[in-house]
């Protein structure tokens, strides 16, 4: 398994902040089946201030961790990229890091609806700069809470949809979140899974093979191979 949103990275971001937090996490993965994982830290001006070379930074000093503690698993560089109306002009700057050696981008928008972004404006910027969009848990932004449309016109756009681990199995603390991530798993709107992990422990750790198997009972083998292996493999 592949899990392609996971803050995995100490002393970057809101989630792991030691070398030992970040083994913990890698262990609990490698326990779970995860073969791979996409260290996707925030860019997310002017909250954190990374970018692609602290990024670089962070990433080089866990896959020296990895090798030191002797873990066989393969770390992919990349980063959760905010997209806002101050945050654009990274685009342009080569401030926004896809997943990998790809032209996947991870993004993200503010929770709440703010009259003065336009995301829809902002996506053909992306996919404009020969980037396609991953917009990361679309299941979780009041946008889509108020309008739902939003999911099947960036889809048509060419975006892909990635679902929270968390809120397919109702764990998100946002109860509208669950909701609109069964509903779009219905629909079949959705390209890929992950943890979107911040810790070593529940609820936001790095596991992917409950979900596995409940997409798997539900929805077939074959779609819970292409949200969490086949589909991620295109990111790495």
């Amino acid at each position: 398994m592949i899990d392609s949103h996971c803050h995995i990275l100490w002393g970057i971001d809101d989630a792991s902040k030691t070398r030992s937090q970040s083994i913990d996490m890698i262990r609990v993965a490698i326990a779970d089946g995860i073969t791979h994982i996409i260290a996707t830290p925030h860019i997310k001006e002017p909250i954190f201030h990374n970018t692609p070379h602290t990024i670089e930074r962070a990433y080089t000093a866990l896959v020296q961790a990895i090798h030191e503690e002797q873990m066989n698993i393969e770390i992919v560089i990349g980063a959760e990229n905010y997209v806002s109306k101050h945050t654009m002009y990274l685009l342009n700057e080569g401030g926004f890091l896809p997943l990998g050696k790809s032209k996947y981008m991870l993004i993200e928008f503010a929770w709440t609806i703010n009259m003065h972004d336009d995301l829809t404006r902002y996506i053909k910027q992306i996919i404009h700069a020969g980037y396609t969009p991953i917009i990361a848990h679309p299941e979780r932004y009041e946008w889509v809470h108020r309008d739902y449309s939003l999911i099947k016109q960036w889809r048509d756009m060419g975006c892909l949809m990635q679902l929270n681990r968390t809120s397919i199995l109702g764990m998100d603390k946002m109860k509208l979140a669950n909701t609109f991530a069964t509903q779009m798993l219905v629909d079949d709107l959705v390209d890929v899974i992950a943890s979107d992990a911040h810790a070593s422990y529940a609820p936001r750790l790095p596991k992917l093979s409950d979900v596995y198997t409940y997409i798997k009972n539900i929805y077939g083998e074959e779609k819970a191979n292409r949200y969490i292996i086949e589909n991620p493999k295109k990111f790495i």
